[in-house]
């Protein structure tokens, strides 16, 4: 086991200096943030680009590597989490398609996982937003398996309000819905 930081917090930090920071403090690994160049207000952490995934190059991507390597540091994943759930079907179409440029990109780190999120609408019960996983998440899934990368969820109902109760704007928090993850995605 390695102890490790997510690179979100560090949005105005370039990545060099994260990792820099990170070897003094200790750090074996790092979990670098790989949202979308934006401007404009964003929720917190989203937003962080340490890598830009629509742009850097196979050759680039294992430069990144080598750099950290030097500093005595692994990349434990790679990490974008959105909401591919999310009701207004563009966003959707979006995220989706910035994933599979996260995905590739670790493909071309040699990095074995993508951190993401499920995603949920929070105006609809778990088990019909569980409907819209069963079409937005299997062909993201092949898609991942077939560049060789797995990918991770995080376990939390970004539940913020009371509004908001039970769906929350994540379906991945519960045994009952890991079950059908783990059972429908082999894993």
């Amino acid at each position: 086991m390695k102890l490790g930081v997510l690179t979100a917090p560090f949005a105005e930090t370039p990545l060099g200096e994260v990792a820099g920071w990170a070897h003094s403090a200790g750090f074996e690994a790092l979990e670098i943030a790989c949202w979308p160049k934006t401007s404009g207000a964003t929720r917190r952490y989203a937003g962080t680009s340490h890598i830009d995934a629509a742009s850097t190059s196979p050759a680039q991507a294992k430069e990144i590597v080598a750099s950290l390597t030097e500093k005595k540091l692994t990349v434990s994943g790679l990490g974008y989490y959105p909401n591919p759930l999310h009701p207004d079907p563009a966003h959707r179409e979006a995220v989706i398609g910035h994933l599979k440029k996260v995905i590739v990109l670790a493909a071309n780190m040699g990095v074995p996982v993508v951190n993401t999120f499920c995603g949920g609408d929070a105006s609809k019960t778990v088990d019909v937003n569980w409907q819209d996983a069963l079409k937005v998440w299997p062909e993201t899934v092949a898609y991942a398996r077939g560049h060789g990368v797995k990918l991770a969820f995080e376990n939390c109902p970004m539940i913020f309000s009371y509004d908001e109760w039970p769906g929350g704007h994540n379906i991945a928090y519960s045994p009952y819905i890991w079950r059908r993850i783990l059972e429908a995605w082999g894993g």
